[in-house]
């Protein structure tokens, strides 16, 4: 950042998000992009605005264009993935999380892989997964005990 002021508040807003504290974090992060805009300061600020429930529309579209911008860093995916998980949008998330792992193996796209979990095969292997018959045969096989 050029800009030393917004490079400190955007230590600060990241460390309250990092304290749990997601309101200052988001207000932080706006004062810092008032002065300079940069993909790092857009990514975690697009982040900010979904975890506490603002404008989920205009957070994923902050993050793709911070991950545009600079598509080799991990971290832009990381956010964008767990905006993506914020909106329930599962499937775009683990694609998402995936991309980021293409360039390197970073240890947080890792761990959100592993706490999504892997899914079982269908029941009926010749169907689809969408299939209502493996839809319905997997709850009850769940329920059962059986998967």
């Amino acid at each position: 950042m050029q800009n030393a002021e917004a490079a400190e508040l955007l230590q600060k807003g990241l460390l309250a998000l990092e304290n749990g504290h997601s309101y200052l974090a988001m207000t932080c992060l706006e004062q810092a992009s008032r002065l300079e805009s940069t993909p790092r300061l857009n990514s975690w600020l697009a982040y900010c605005h979904a975890l506490n429930g603002r404008d989920i529309d205009m957070a994923i579209e902050l993050a793709k264009k911070a991950l545009h911008d600079d598509s080799t860093n991990p971290e832009y995916c990381h956010n964008l993935g767990r905006i993506f998980l914020l909106s329930g949008r599962k499937e775009e998330a683990i694609f998402i999380f995936r991309q980021g792992l293409a360039d390197s193996l970073h240890p947080e796209l890792i761990a959100c892989l592993e706490q999504l979990g892997t899914r079982k095969p269908p029941a009926f292997k010749d169907l689809s997964r969408n299939h209502p018959f493996n839809k319905y045969a997997g709850k009850l096989l769940r329920i059962l005990g059986k998967r």
